[in-house]
């Protein structure tokens, strides 16, 4: 359980250093000094900055299962979709900049994001696969992503009331495929 909250711990800081330098800042020497662990404490977690990245991507994957999870929660027999896209909706600011720190430093190395690439065609073969109208629910789904990488890249133009009312009107018509 220790190493647990250690490994926690080095993520965390990991994120913090992201969220404050810049993901090209993102080194094994800045999260030990963010961390307080020495170099060789974050190394034996993670031996590489690779393994670090690797760390970051499954441990907001798994906030990602746990959010839907939670969206899921007094909707039950409603499906996947709208579940993924309120919980979509819900995710801080956090999670949107690790998220692109994340994409920046995976464009490097293709590897490093296939447990996101298996989890989005695990959710979207699911979602495709529970609606009547499986290309009308892949539709509502991409423009949940694209809305939601719009406002990830610093690009969305609409207003937050906006933005809501959008969400809330996917989160709708995904209820009725």
């Amino acid at each position: 359980m220790r190493k647990n909250n250690k490994r926690h711990e080095i993520l965390a800081a990991a994120l913090r250093v992201v969220q404050d330098r810049g993901a090209n800042h993102l080194t094994i020497d800045a999260v030990a000094e963010e961390s307080g662990f020495s170099k060789g404490g974050v190394l034996y977690h993670f031996n590489t900055k690779q393994a670090l990245l690797g760390g970051m991507l499954q441990n907001l994957l798994d906030e990602n299962r746990q959010r839907v999870i939670e969206a899921m929660q007094g909707h039950e027999g409603e499906g996947l979709l709208p579940s993924l896209m309120r919980a979509r909706a819900r995710s801080n600011e956090v999670e949107r900049q690790s998220t692109l720190a994340l994409l920046a430093v995976a464009a490097e190395d293709s590897e490093l994001i296939q447990p996101a690439k298996e989890l989005a065609r695990e959710w979207f073969g699911s979602i495709r696969s529970e609606a009547d109208d499986s290309l009308e629910a892949t539709v509502l789904l991409l423009a949940s992503e694209g809305l939601r990488f719009l406002t990830l890249l610093g690009l969305n133009p609409l207003s937050k009331e906006e933005e809501g009312q959008i969400n809330q009107l996917l989160v709708q018509r995904a209820g009725e495929v």
